[in-house]
């Protein structure tokens, strides 16, 4: 059915083209090919003939066979057109002619005449259209006129080149920072080994064994390190039995600890793997509940967001809250989690040099200059400070009590990834605000961490304020759109943090594995 409509639609198109087409090219030659010398001389015979030519030519009866449509239901209707033509005399096509280009040059003033009427009898609908009509074409004009602008610019600036202003900035930055080396930081060595560890990549090292936030090495394990003596004899270095464990971001040794491991399969053994479901349709489950109790009471909030995952959670916060038309003062040594909320949100987006609160200062006075030149209030754009607490791809731990008062005195609201900090900073594992003798809700509006570091677990939470949590329910897409977290994974997370605060005991737990 749809290809049969589809046929005849095209076959309408191709007949009523080709046709308007002919009539203009040969309306203005209808008398001159009639009334030629020859058909004058050769009768009525001849001038029907001549007529009969014209209107196969107009009505494309003699158009050559491999531009014919395939047949339709339309080539009757045109058939009875072309006969209706062929019957009618020259006056009478001359005059039907006439009669279609006075209609569509009388258009205009017909048009003209019902707008007037209209604004006669409603002129309240006239008023409406007509500022739709000037709105448009202001915003089409605006829109050129921006292009002009920075196309302008662009030709000033001589392409792809630098303005003066920012050839300004870059210039005093040269000078305030100096010049960083291309090369970084150049290698030292570390206490008296001779050769370095791990330059035989894939070889050397046997690890045994996991247990806590150690490493037991295998005996097996080739030396780190050998030296000549000064006999001839060859002296090595062999590794310890253990090490302490650097090369992992379970900084406190919770998955691999015997307590949380019971917890889990305890857990596995009552819910399954879990309902595979979205929390906000068949996915909750008391086990997600208890997570976010338990974490909103530990870190002392009206409520926690449980995610699936801990990156989703830091991507999916930042997107829940800035969205388009919104500003973004990011620090620009956050993590790819971080960059990808900050993308995904579309907002209006400004970086600011890694932990340079002087740098972050005159960025927040430049837009401060920016709203009143365009006599705009600060209260009239959603404003974010995106930072790290403790800095995943640096180390370092921000400067939260500047930021924050650069927050309050610019009136921006602070979002704090606080994933590698959470459970290790602080007099009782909350993070950089404790650290700093600052509050969640009160100093940062939106805490946002991971539980794949200090937690052992998988999955990533945000605390706040009730408006915060629930917002994230119905606009945080990592909440939304994914599978619940599996409940061993939360049980897990609940234990880690029972154990950070020194409830979780051996004998606590063969209590709760009993119950």
């Amino acid at each position: 059915m749809t290809g049969k409509f589809t046929q005849n639609v095209y076959s309408l198109g191709y007949f009523t083209g080709k046709t308007l087409h002919h009539l203009v090219k040969y309306a203005g030659s209808v008398t001159t090919y009639v009334l030629s010398p020859e058909s004058s001389l050769s009768g009525p015979a001849s001038n029907i003939t001549s007529k009969s030519n014209l209107i196969s030519r107009l009505l494309l009866k003699n158009k050559p066979q491999s531009i014919q449509p395939p047949p339709t239901a339309f080539e009757s209707l045109f058939d009875s057109v072309s006969t209706t033509f062929y019957n009618a005399d020259l006056e009478t096509i001359q005059k039907t002619l006439a009669k279609f280009f006075t209609t569509l040059c009388s258009l205009p003033s017909a048009y003209k005449t019902w707008w007037l009427n209209l604004l006669k009898s409603d002129p309240l609908h006239v008023l409406v259209e007509t500022t739709l009509i000037v709105m448009c074409i202001i915003l089409v004009v605006w829109q050129r006129r921006a292009d002009w602008k920075l196309r302008d610019e662009s030709k000033k600036m001589g392409g792809g080149q630098l303005a003066e202003k920012e050839k300004e900035e870059l210039l005093k930055e040269w000078k305030e920072y100096g010049r960083k080396p291309l090369g970084g930081p150049s290698s030292t060595s570390i206490g008296e080994s001779t050769t370095n560890v791990g330059t035989d990549v894939g070889s050397g090292i046997i690890v045994d064994k996991i247990e806590g936030v150690r490493l037991f090495i295998h005996p097996e394990s080739k030396p780190y390190s050998a030296r000549m003596t000064n006999g001839g004899n060859i002296e090595s270095k062999r590794f310890p039995s253990s090490v302490l464990n650097f090369a992992t971001l379970d900084y406190l040794g919770n998955s691999s600890s015997p307590l949380i491991h019971q917890t889990a399969l305890n857990a596995l053994s009552k819910y399954g793997c879990g309902s595979c479901g979205p929390r906000g349709f068949y996915g909750t489950i008391d086990a997600h509940l208890e997570i976010e109790d338990t974490m909103s009471s530990f870190l002392q909030t009206e409520g926690a967001v449980l995610y699936s995952d801990g990156a989703s959670a830091v991507t999916s916060t930042v997107a829940a809250f800035a969205k388009r038309g919104d500003l973004l003062i990011v620090d620009e040594g956050v993590n790819e989690a971080l960059l990808t909320g900050v993308s995904l949100s579309r907002a209006n987006v400004r970086y600011f040099r890694h932990n340079d609160v002087k740098d972050l200062r005159r960025l927040l006075e430049k837009v401060r200059a920016n709203d009143i030149a365009l006599k705009r209030k600060p209260t009239d754009q959603r404003r974010f400070l995106v930072v790290e607490g403790l800095y995943r791809n640096w180390g370092t731990l921000a400067p939260l009590k500047e930021i924050v008062a650069l927050k309050e005195e610019f009136h921006y609201r602070l979002i704090l990834d606080d994933s590698q900090a959470m459970g290790t900073l602080g007099e009782n594992g909350r993070g950089t605000l404790e650290h700093f003798g600052l509050s969640p809700m009160v100093h940062a509006e939106i805490v946002t961490f991971s539980l794949e570091n200090a937690f052992g677990s998988i999955g990533g939470m945000t605390v706040g304020n009730e408006e915060v949590v629930d917002h994230q329910r119905l606009s945080g897409a990592g909440y939304c759109f994914s599978a619940s977290s599996p409940p061993f994974l939360c049980k897990v997370g609940v234990a880690s943090v029972r154990r950070i605060q020194g409830k979780l005991n051996h004998a606590n737990h063969t209590n709760n594995a009993a119950a």
